[in-house]
């Protein structure tokens, strides 16, 4: 850190300054000199008399971190003098002119990528495209190495020995799936548990009232139940609802109901009193994979927002559905304890408010085992009639899977080996599709398909680097954008010659993201880049925050989903992602965020401008919970989330002999910015804290779940800051407001992030120039989304690669290419 200090001044002294300018004298004298002198020489470093600007090459990492610090407002340090905006805009503009400089006259280099193995979702949406089956059979295997915040970097995505034999499970699985159909399973049962919700000694939940008003599905309210569970196949399942509650006498019948993805499957009416072990049965087809389950009481009335306009409610409220305390039974006693609640021994009113006990699913029943029509048509591209294939049918379909699959097309001498299999088959007695079965296996355990493969070409004269083909080119653009394989217009441009051409790649990459198949990008890029996609994992204390579930938790993860996937596919600006006037909700979440109008589960376009809570990730319950403790917000992390996903400015690592924060004292003994405030006296922890800690701060109107507050615990929320370069905020909106005036460094963090996912490989001093470029298209551009990923898609290092062997010589090629060994 001192060294960087000396850098700054060092800069100060090589500018053109005139004596007019005596600020930038003025900081040395007062913030360096010091300490930075021949007596004292801290840091080895002496100031006391100017030096020359000499050095920039070989300590380019310093300026670049100086510049870092000087822009984020971490240097000069807290309480030593600062010097003038002026100065401090002069220092860095020209800095970053001469890195930008430097990077130019540095000759050109494209960067290898090593052969890339699929990893577990672009292996599942391969087996989908190919065989026209979704069943996710890389689920199963090892998780995939992440490296610089992705887990697509092909130096990470090494090969463990337990996924070779998962390689060949898989195969097996999908190929059979795919010719045959899936296999029958035996059904069975899975219990879910409703979540324990629990009232005070007055009977009332202390939870946000707002939550209280009527909901005519009743999916909003705090008594349905939400469960996400995995189908493994398509068929019928049984679902099993088990009520509680007590409902009172003369009140009307209450009428529970199951919903899957929001969809009404079936109301029920029950005029029992004692609701507490009643059961509510049905059956229905549910396809595979991961289903939203909700059981709650259809026409809840706990009071008529005054802008509802929907049907009428029951003409009774029922009194409230609860267990008292005297009814409990030993399992709601242990429950209880499970979950860490006290019964309190002094009061005899604390209840267990649960509508529902349990959900139970079983099944499958009565299973589909015939073989896809997509499938089959996908595969056998001469027609299927079992029994009747005519000589040469194997051939045809080897060829076109095995190009599909390898992403090129294949060789004769290649298709005519897995052709082989099926004559091989059939001579041992087996079928035709028993042959076909073999021969696509095979293929899908080979290199070609579980890795991109990339073929050295002879470099162009002069150049350290050569274009990838046109097929690899293709295979980029749809595991950048899509996750998976090229589709057949891709393949037949790329045949075709076409994708070099501008207008002709431009096309492709607009149909591309119009795909549905771009919410591949939402998930595999924005999911890791923002870590939203850590809320599935997440689990916030769950008698703090008692309203979090599993439908709350996939609404979240919805919205923001959502939200991005508009901006993908509307071609939006890059800038909503600080702020924006709109988000996408449903009901449920509508509630939690304290907003009216949005009725049904629903999601749904809606305008926020003028909510105090705003627009923008930052308003976003997903980011807001991933960002926080389970017990309590964390100025710090979401201070240091901002640093490194909005403003491209990462903190370094926490000294490790910081004590954390006593949580038992926050909210009692002080603020939490009180208790901060206390934290930042160690000097170890002031320098970066300055800078993390009011980004933080500006979000506190959030609690640890995103649910918007004015106070913690009895204290009023102070979202108040002042940031190191002076520039304050009274409010998330405020904060949010400073943070769209860095557009510029926040567009070329994103570009740093998102050329790294479409290279899969980390990025080097040589890529500069081409996120220099990037950069300025995004802002010419208007920062619209197109603009960044055409950027990408047209910049150096996408369309080519090093060719060979390249000797690096301080930071670039040189141009001489090592002769390839003879084979």
């Amino acid at each position: 850190m001192i060294r960087v200090i000396s850098v700054m001044i060092v800069v100060a002294f090589s500018l053109p300054l005139s004596a007019g300018r005596p600020e930038v004298f003025a900081f040395v004298d007062k913030s360096c000199a010091a300490c930075h002198n021949a007596k004292l020489k801290s840091g080895d470093v002496d100031l006391a008399s100017p030096r020359t600007f000499n050095t920039f090459d070989e300590d380019r990492p310093i300026w670049e971190k100086a510049v870092e610090k000087i822009k984020t407002g971490q240097m000069p340090p807290p309480g030593m003098p600062r010097p003038e905006a002026s100065t401090t805009r002069q220092i860095t503009l020209w800095l970053e002119a001469e890195f930008d400089r430097q990077d130019r006259a540095v000759e050109p280099d494209a960067g290898r990528v090593a052969a890339h193995r699929l990893n577990r979702a672009e292996y599942n949406n391969a087996i989908r495209d190919l065989l026209g089956v979704d069943i996710r059979p890389a689920d199963n295997f090892p998780a995939d190495t992440a490296a610089f915040g992705f887990d697509n970097i092909s130096d990470a995505l090494n090969l463990p020995p337990a996924l070779l034999e998962n390689y060949v499970d898989a195969a097996e699985r999908s190929v059979r799936t795919a010719l045959f159909g899936p296999e029958k399973r035996k059904p069975a049962a899975v219990h879910y548990s409703a979540p324990v919700r629990i009232n005070d000694t007055r009977g009332r939940s202390s939870l946000p009232k707002d939550l209280f008003n009527y909901d005519q599905t009743g999916l909003s309210t705090l008594h349905s139940m939400h469960v996400v569970h995995r189908f493994p196949v398509d068929g019928e399942y049984s679902f099993r609802i088990v009520l509680n509650g007590h409902r009172p006498n003369q009140s009307e019948p209450v009428h529970p109901a199951l919903f899957i993805d929001g969809k009404m499957i079936q109301e029920f009416e029950v005029d029992a009193t004692d609701l507490e072990g009643q059961i509510v049965e049905l059956r229905t087809q549910v396809t595979a994979g991961d289903h939203l389950l909700s059981a709650s009481y259809l026409h809840t009335y706990h009071g008529l927002p005054p802008s509802y306009k929907g049907p009428e409610p029951s003409k009774r409220p029922p009194e409230p559905l609860i267990s008292a305390r005297g009814k409990l039974s030993e399992k709601d006693i242990e429950t209880l304890r499970k979950y860490g609640t006290r019964i309190k021994t002094d009061s005899i009113e604390t209840r267990v408010d649960n509508r529902f006990e349990s959900l139970d699913v079983g099944g499958p029943f009565t299973q589909s085992t015939a073989a896809s029509p997509l499938s089959l048509r996908k595969i056998y591209v001469c027609g299927h009639a079992p029994g009747k294939h005519v000589d040469g049918c194997a051939r045809k379909v080897i060829t076109r899977f095995a190009s599909r699959a390898f992403r090129r097309p294949v060789k004769a001498q290649e298709a005519a080996q897995y052709a082989n299999l099926v004559t091989l088959a059939r001579k041992q007695g087996d079928s035709f599709e028993e042959g076909i079965a073999t021969a696509l296996q095979a293929i899908l355990v080979s290199p070609n398909f579980l890795y991109r493969m990339e073929t050295d070409q002879p470099p162009q004269a002069g150049r350290s680097w050569a274009p990838v083909t046109q097929y690899e080119l293709a295979s980029r653009l749809s595991y950048f954008l899509w996750s998976t394989m090229p589709d057949e217009e891709l393949l037949r441009v790329a045949g075709q010659g076409g994708l070099r051409n501008p207008a002709v790649l431009t096309k492709q990459v607009r149909r591309m993201l119009r795909d549905p198949k771009s919410s591949a990008l939402v998930e595999g890029f924005a999911g890791q880049w923002l870590q939203f996609r850590n809320i599935d994992v997440v689990k916030p204390d769950q008698e703090r925050f008692p309203v979090f579930d599993d439908g709350l938790r996939h609404a979240m993860r919805r919205e923001t989903e959502l939200f991005i996937g508009s901006i993908v596919r509307e071609d939006g600006s890059l800038l909503d992602l600080l702020d924006a006037n709109y988000t996408f909700l449903n009901e449920r979440l509508a509630r939690f965020y304290g907003i009216d109008g949005v009725s049904g589960p629903e999601f749904r376009r809606v305008d926020v401008a003028g909510t105090a809570r705003g627009g923008g990730v930052l308003a976003h319950a997903s980011v807001l919970t991933i960002s926080s403790y389970s017990t309590r917000t964390s100025p710090v992390l979401r201070g240091k989330w901002i640093l490194e996903n909005l403003l491209n400015a990462p903190p370094p690592a926490p000294p490790a002999s910081v004590p954390p924060l006593d949580d038992a004292k926050v909210g009692q003994s002080g603020t939490l910015r009180q208790q901060m405030e206390e934290h930042r006296k160690n000097p170890a922890c002031a320098s970066c804290h300055s800078v993390m800690d009011p980004l933080g701060f500006g979000l506190e109107n959030f609690n640890a779940i995103g649910a918007w507050r004015t106070e913690d615990g009895k204290f009023p929320v102070d979202s108040k800051g002042t940031l190191p370069d002076g520039r304050s905020f009274q409010s998330p909106s405020e904060l949010k407001a400073i943070l769209k005036t860095g557009r510029d460094a926040f567009a070329r963090g994103l570009t740093e992030k998102l050329l790294t996912y479409a290279l899969g490989r980390g990025l080097e001093r040589y890529d500069r120039p081409a996120i220099a470029g990037i950069t300025d298209k995004v802002g010419s551009g208007d920062y619209r989304f197109s603009q960044l990923i055409l950027g990408v898609v047209n910049s150096l290092p996408f369309q080519n690669r090093r060719a060979r062997e390249v000797s690096l010589v301080a930071g670039g090629p040189v141009t001489a290419i090592m002769k390839e060994n003879s084979k």
